[in-house]
């Protein structure tokens, strides 16, 4: 069962995972439209553009997204991040060793 706040986390991941990718979408479209560095003429003369197209798209998708996505994640405060009582700190934990005296 998923916990309230771990539910919380993933629809920011997700509505950020869309915003990036939408965000990646529309700039490697701007790149095309305004033939920088000659993309869209070169695009334009190829024999088949659509899959050049659909990796540029989706390297960019991928790209934004996960930037965006890393951002969100960053951003949140330690009262978000984590569900122990301890305020995202780490605690020492005491370890009983045995030793042998020579």
């Amino acid at each position: 069962m998923i916990k309230r706040s771990e539910r919380h986390v993933i629809r920011l991941l997700a509505w950020n995972a869309a915003a990036g990718a939408a965000l990646g979408v529309l700039f490697a479209a701007f790149l095309v439209y305004w033939d920088v560095a000659g993309l869209g003429s070169l695009l334009a003369r190829s024999d088949s553009p659509l899959p050049a197209l659909a990796l540029l798209f989706a390297g960019f998708a991928v790209t934004f997204g996960s930037a965006v996505c890393g951002t969100a994640l960053m951003s949140l405060s330690p009262d978000d991040r984590d569900d122990d009582d301890h305020g995202g700190r780490l605690q020492p934990i005491p370890i009983p060793v045995r030793a042998r005296r020579k």
